[in-house]
């Protein structure tokens, strides 16, 4: 008898155990579902958005098309109105682009940039876009250089 005992209290153990490591798996699950949940809804935004990245990509990268061949060798101020007058022409041609394009995000990426200013790079807006033109184009560009960072 006390061997039958022992035996049941062996197999209450292990099923307690197994039911232990059923509800942990279980909780894992739940854990898992929800943060999948979560992630369903941040992929619906970016699906979104990135449908209305395409949209706008045609006219946004004419500007900055425009902006690579042309613009290097004015100012800041000059440089903003010629971007300008690029939209305004999409405008009238009925050629989508963004609200604000900025040829600058579109020629480089974030990494991009800290990477020039490690090397040495000024992170001023006119530098950042001699980078991205330099870095854009197949040939040497003519560029503004007050600072004398491009030799």
């Amino acid at each position: 008898i006390m061997k039958e005992f022992q035996d049941a209290i062996a197999e209450k153990e292990a099923v307690m155990a197994e039911a232990s490591r059923c509800q942990n798996k279980l909780d894992m699950a739940q854990r898992l579902l929800g943060a999948l949940g979560a992630n369903g809804g941040i992929w619906e935004r970016t699906v979104r958005d990135v449908a209305t990245e395409l949209t706008v990509l045609p006219g946004d990268t004419l500007i900055a098309c425009g902006f690579a061949a042309y613009v290097g060798v004015f100012t800041r101020d000059y440089r903003e109105a010629i971007v300008g007058e690029f939209g305004q022409f999409l405008i009238e041609n009925q050629v989508p682009r963004g609200a604000s394009p900025d040829p600058l995000a579109i020629l480089a990426t974030e990494a991009q940039m800290a990477g020039w200013n490690v090397q040495g790079l000024p992170s001023d807006r006119v530098s950042l876009e001699n980078g991205a033109i330099l870095t854009s184009g197949e040939r040497w560009p003519v560029l503004i250089d007050p600072q004398m960072q491009g030799v």
